[in-house]
């Protein structure tokens, strides 16, 4: 069966222009040929001998065995963690339902991640745009490392040389920049990006880059005496900018280094904040490739605070140092992990010798979990819900498969009136 204009949950990015065949149980896109695409529909491919069923203790179990082991592992648990949330809006509403009923704390994977731009733009406020307005407004984009384009494997396709476009001339004809401190531009020949500038910056690292730019942004030319080859191309690249009409500046911040992510964002929002004074100069952002996007707006609906959100006091609370998830699995300050992870089978829990709880990918290895129950891939085997990178666009998943498999979403329901 064939299925058309498809929303793809395994990027930030949504794409919903997929045409889909489904065979049974396997799927292949038919008009996207990225690697990365093509493997995300391949891993959620199986045929009826693989379905997988419910583990308990690695052991094979019934659905209503697994779901009352996990009801019980929760009710003696003083302070659960429930994280992952790789998953849809609906599955996410439930985490949040569960862990006020357990008193315990939510918290995305990548939640550490994500919190890095919540900070700077609670310190100093921020200027973001939407995929929409780089597409059909942009007439400069400059992408901060070309990790950027492995991450969203059709942005260029979708965003920076899309066929039509509701733009002028300038922004059909963007001057598309990539600073790179590498001199291998794969990921710009794989995308078609023939005619962008790549510019290989001898640097040490991808943050020298940026704080470079900022220094040559914010000081007057006449302070630099010595003017070595990576400030001069970037000097050059300022001159570009500030004759462009609408300037974007990409970035994953996956892509920097955790231990300095933060203040590398602030360096860059700091850097347009300056260009702005005199030109439209905004930020894109990318993430959201593992829902954290998703997970993050349903904690804001739900509870009124971002994650990380605790409930142990009856009351939602949000204190990204002391609830950090990952931080409470090493310290042991978590007595029992909720595992939610529906994507992609690569995701599995950190380890940890506390009892876990996985609600994952049917083909995830989960042997030494505690309870593991294999639910549906929201997009692909039930319907959902997913909230784009830019966070203003929040796009449904579709159901194009019959696998008997659970939502997610279902099962964390089960797991809550069970306690």
């Amino acid at each position: 069966m064939q299925f058309e204009h498809v929303t793809c949950p395994h990027c930030g990015m949504l794409c919903d222009d997929l045409s889909v065949q489904v065979d049974n149980l396997s799927l292949n896109i038919q008009n996207v040929k990225h690697s990365q695409c093509q493997q995300a529909f391949a891993d959620a491919s199986f045929d009826d001998s693989q379905l997988p069923t419910p583990l308990i203790n690695g052991k094979s179990a019934e659905l209503s065995q697994a779901i009352e082991k996990a009801a019980n592992l929760l009710k003696t648990s003083s302070q659960p963690l429930i994280s992952g949330l790789i998953a849809d809006i609906q599955s996410c509403r439930e985490a949040m339902a569960l862990g006020d009923k357990v008193g315990g704390v939510v918290d995305h994977a990548n939640g550490a991640g994500l919190r890095n731009g919540t900070a700077v733009m609670q310190r100093i406020g921020e200027v973001k745009t939407t995929l929409a307005e780089v597409r059909n407004r942009a007439d400069c984009v400059v992408l901060i490392g070309a990790g950027v384009l492995k991450r969203f494997p059709r942005f260029a396709e979708r965003i920076l040389t899309p066929e039509k476009t509701l733009g002028n001339e300038n922004s059909r004809k963007k001057k598309i920049y990539i600073l790179d401190i590498n001199a291998d531009d794969g990921h710009a020949k794989e995308q078609n990006l023939q005619h962008a500038i790549y510019l290989h910056l001898k640097m040490p690292r991808l943050e020298s880059v940026v704080y470079k730019l900022q220094e040559i942004v914010t000081k007057p030319k006449e302070s630099f005496t010595e003017i070595d080859e990576p400030t001069r191309q970037l000097m050059e690249l300022h001159d570009t900018i500030s004759s462009s009409d609408y300037t974007t500046f990409v970035w994953a911040g996956a892509e920097f280094d955790s231990n300095t992510a933060q203040h590398t964002i602030q360096a860059l929002t700091e850097t347009i904040k300056q260009l702005m004074r005199t030109q439209r100069c905004v930020g894109l952002p990318m993430g959201g490739s593992k829902g954290e996007i998703t997970a993050n707006q349903v904690a804001t609906w739900q509870s009124g605070v971002a994650l990380p959100v605790a409930f142990m006091s009856g009351v939602p609370v949000h204190d990204p140092v002391r609830y950090d998830g990952m931080n409470m699995l090493a310290n042991q300050e978590a007595d029992c992990l909720v595992w939610v992870a529906t994507y992609n089978s690569g995701d599995q829990p950190p380890p940890t010798e506390v009892p876990t709880i996985v609600l994952g990918h049917p083909k995830m290895k989960c042997e030494r979990a505690t309870v593991y129950i294999p639910t549906g891939i929201p997009g692909i085997d039930c319907r959902g819900l997913a909230c784009r990178s830019d966070g203003v666009a929040t796009l449904p998943l579709r159901k194009l498969r019959n696998s008997s498999l659970p939502a997610a979403s279902d099962i964390l329901l089960e797991i809550t009136q069970s306690i």
